[in-house]
């Protein structure tokens, strides 16, 4: 888990799973060790096994969906329509309350290579949130979306 307090510039992606089958008690959340650093929202494939309960990151494939909403927030609504082998790295962000403001803000919030991150695993009618900055490409009501190493893409 790491924060980017360096350079307030850069904002990382912001995902919610509140409208995921495996947050009510239906699907699996897998513990997955990442080799690089990853925004929340980033979408893999759970890899080989490498201890009790952990599995690295590999690249996803059949992952299809489209952008249904806007949030409230600004956010996006991403319907699955075909979850592939899609798992969705969201991990909690660890910012302490102690911070200035501009440190609490969760864009600053990233996962680093080498951490283990929660992982949900997609189901088709799953809908999960995901800020502009986690889009390859420009996010917009009614596109479809891919996976584009480890991005979600929106098609032209």
């Amino acid at each position: 888990m790491a924060t980017n307090f360096l350079d307030f510039s850069k904002k990382h992606a912001v995902a919610g799973s509140s409208k995921l089958r495996s947050t009510h008690g239906g699907g699996h959340i897998y513990n997955i060790l990442i080799e690089q650093d990853l925004d929340n929202g980033s979408v893999v494939a759970k890899g080989d096994y490498v201890k009790p309960e952990v599995y690295k990151a590999k690249d996803s494939t059949g992952f299809a969906g489209k952008i249904v909403d806007v949030a409230a927030n600004g956010n996006f609504y991403v319907e699955v329509e075909d979850p592939g082998d899609a798992v969705l790295l969201l991990q909690v962000p660890m910012i302490y309350e102690e911070y200035t403001t501009a440190m609490q803000h969760e864009s600053n919030f990233y996962n680093a290579n080498g951490d283990i991150v929660r992982g949900y695993e997609l189901y088709k009618g799953d809908i999960f949130e995901l800020s502009k900055e986690g889009f390859e490409g420009t996010p917009e009501k009614g596109k479809s979306v891919t996976i584009n190493s480890k991005k979600v893409k929106v098609e032209d």
